[in-house]
């Protein structure tokens, strides 16, 4: 197919502006985390951990070129898993990124006396938790063989931990609720523990090297495409990832902002790099589409 013939995928920009004010409405509207899961499911260029731009990840791209929403962590039950999770790798290390995410209508701090307020307690809990999980021998070679690619499976994991909890108003001179909203942002950067990192939900913005990441669900047999953005284009990249699924088509269904005849086309371009890696061949043959 010539380009000229090709469906496009939306442009970045166009993309950005519209997930932006999409992000925006649903942080006003949402009444549960479960709302936010959703949206960020569908949208995980948003993420923190897409790329290293905190420089602590792993300076490659993301296995698969995709995040996991709550994985499994074996052992810990129901409601114990994180929210998502990145897995990155540089060439000293596998660095899983753990994401806890809570209510976006809760606060860091209780306004009457400065302490952390219930919501967060349970999340920094979450975090040490999932610390004492991967301390376990057994529990490293578990995790390694579910979510770690062979290939990387000698490199140590050194696991990183995100909790994106609260809004900046809370610590905002003007809307904050606490008497001094500099100290009390003060004290929530210094509760961060090593290898930690803390955002609010205004800080996350579309990151444009996560333009084409999809969103997976580990099952027992495999892992299952839950979503694609609509900047999604196919290249040797993609191989990786169609690997792992044989058939985009329900999640290519829900893309918003493309044309059906963009569908197919993704469709058929999956095809053909599932082919490729199940056939052997070496990645790299072009970069996009």
């Amino acid at each position: 197919m010539d380009d000229g013939e090709r469906p496009a995928p939306v442009e970045w920009d166009d993309y950005a502006t519209w997930l932006v004010d999409a992000w925006s409405t649903c942080l006003a509207g949402a009444t549960s985390e479960r709302q936010v899961q959703e949206f960020l499911e569908q949208h995980p260029s948003l993420l923190p951990g897409a790329t290293d731009s905190a420089g602590v990840l792993g300076h490659h791209p993301a296995c698969w070129d995709a995040v996991i929403r709550q994985p499994e962590l074996k052992g810990l039950g129901p409601g114990r898993q994180p929210d998502f999770m990145w897995v990155r790798r540089d060439t000293a290390a596998v660095r899983p990124v753990l994401i806890e995410i809570e209510d976006p209508n809760k606060h860091w701090f209780n306004p009457s006396n400065r302490n952390p307020t219930a919501e967060t307690t349970h999340a920094l809990d979450q975090l040490i938790e999932w610390k004492v999980w991967f301390q376990d021998s057994e529990n490293r070679l578990i995790f390694e063989k579910r979510y770690v690619p062979q290939e990387f499976r000698h490199r140590p994991l050194e696991p990183q931990y995100v909790l994106i909890h609260g809004r900046q108003s809370e610590f905002d001179e003007i809307t904050s609720p606490h008497e001094s909203p500099l100290y009390m942002r003060r004290k929530r950067d210094l509760m961060r523990r090593e290898r930690e990192l803390f955002f609010t939900y205004d800080q996350l913005r579309p990151d444009d090297e996560a333009r084409d990441y999809a969103t997976l669900t580990a099952t027992t047999t495999g892992f299952k495409l839950d979503a694609l953005p609509p900047t999604f284009a196919t290249g040797h990249n993609t191989a990786d990832l169609a690997a792992l699924i044989a058939d985009p088509a329900l999640a290519l269904a829900q893309v918003p902002l493309i044309s059906d005849a963009r569908r197919a086309f993704l469709h058929e371009r999956w095809k053909y790099w599932r082919q490729q890696r199940l056939a052997g061949s070496p990645a790299g043959l072009v970069v996009r589409e």
